[in-house]
């Protein structure tokens, strides 16, 4: 591998209100590789007979589904439109090979190129399926169609369809406390991503539900699977180790006595991992913008967010990209080791184009301010959870990881 300090990549973020280059110095590590090291590692603790005790502690994850304010959602003008499926770049004669390539039968793709639905220009094709043709593909044709959508910012709503996990789904539908004919009707316009349920066509939906009933099942679609972290402290913990790794950022003295105290509990005691975080995200978490009386709330993307993490008042010159690319250049440094507290945890995609940034905390679990959409919460999401977002079971994704040089 080539010296670290020679390594560099330009990488474009997809920043939230639009496109913003920033520079930054990377080194990927792939996500399988990470993974193989970790449990490598947790299985030699086993074999070795001793206690798998990590750096951070033990620690406690509880699921908080956290839903969107009352009414709210989030992404309406986006993603509640007539469908209008947009295929930039191809020609009329690309367009039948493609279609000829999906699981269509012979009157869908006739509806689909008749000129009345399709429309040829100089730039692409577009589309406009009518209701009757969304609601009568299989789910193989859905697959192969949204996801060649998908690649195009144009098609918002097969860029980013809702993602869920086979059991994740029927879960989100249970809680919708739709009936039997309605959920029938729903599970028609679900397709599978690899081992991943993804759900795109809520127009359609919306269009066959009582609209109460529709608002049911947006609450139960845009939970976001947000967690709470407690770590545990005995007599018997390494306070030192654990002042080490949680106190980053220069607050190892805010944190130690109560670490210390925690440990003179009779039989120990569990205190959740907010009480160790900075001002910054311990403030933010699991709010939502529109929720907070600042003008800049809606412009605080996922960069904002990881570069103010060990904030005491956030230095709005991260809304800024090329005080970003400053910052990244000159305070971070790639690094090949297991990710720790406080590290850039940064997204990119198949060409090699950061999407997305996050703050590593312990134990796979990142604090995050998902850039889908502006109206996103701040929360700390498991980092499988997150990467499903923006890739599903995309196996070319892969991750970088950025540390600060005051804490190498």
């Amino acid at each position: 591998m080539a010296d670290r300090s020679k390594t560099k990549l330009c990488l474009t973020f997809y920043l939230l209100g639009g496109v913003t280059s920033v520079l930054v110095f990377v080194l990927i590590l792939g996500i399988a590789r990470y993974r193989e090291r970790s449990q490598r590692l947790a299985k030699n603790h086993v074999q070795a007979g001793q206690r798998p005790i990590p750096p951070y502690g033990l620690l406690e994850a509880l699921e908080i589904p956290l839903p969107y304010p009352e009414g709210v959602l989030p992404d309406e003008n986006e993603r509640l439109q007539p469908p209008k499926w947009s295929f930039p770049g191809f020609s009329a004669g690309r367009l039948v090979r493609f279609l000829s390539s999906c699981d269509l039968r012979p009157a869908q793709r006739r509806i689909l190129l008749n000129p009345k639905y399709c429309t040829v220009t100089t730039n692409g094709c577009v589309i406009t399926p009518p209701a009757t043709v969304v609601w009568s593909l299989n789910s193989k044709a859905r697959q192969q169609i949204y996801s060649a959508l998908g690649r195009n910012k144009n098609n918002y709503a097969q860029r980013f369809p809702l993602r869920f996990s086979p059991d994740g789904f029927e879960e989100r539908l249970a809680e919708s406390g739709l009936n039997d004919r309605e959920l029938t009707k729903i599970r028609r316009l679900a397709y599978t991503n690899s081992s991943t349920i993804c759900f795109t066509d809520l127009e359609a939906v919306r269009n066959v539900l009582a609209p109460h009933r529709f608002d049911d099942l947006i609450e139960a679609f845009y939970e976001v699977p947000a967690f709470t972290l407690r770590l545990q402290v005995t007599p018997d913990s390494d306070i030192d180790a654990l002042v080490s790794y949680w106190g980053k950022g220069g607050r190892e003295k805010l944190i130690r006595p109560l670490l210390k105290a925690l440990a003179r509990v009779p039989g120990g005691t569990w205190i959740n991992v907010n009480y160790l975080l900075p001002p910054f995200p311990r403030l933010r978490l699991y709010t939502f913008p529109d929720s907070w009386d600042d003008s800049t709330a809606s412009r605080q993307d996922c960069l904002f967010t990881a570069l103010n993490f060990f904030s005491t008042t956030p230095d709005t010159n991260f809304l800024d990209a090329a005080y970003c690319q400053k910052t990244l250049d000159e305070q971070y440094v790639p690094v090949v080791e297991e990710p720790v507290y406080g590290d850039l945890m940064v997204l990119l995609n198949s060409a090699g184009q950061a999407i997305h940034t996050a703050v590593f905390i312990a134990d796979g679990f990142v604090f995050t301010k998902n850039g889908v959409n502006h109206t996103q919460p701040w929360v700390i999401m498991r980092m499988a959870d997150m990467m499903a977002i923006y890739f599903g079971p995309d196996n070319s994704s892969r991750i970088m990881i950025l540390r600060g040089k005051s804490r190498t």
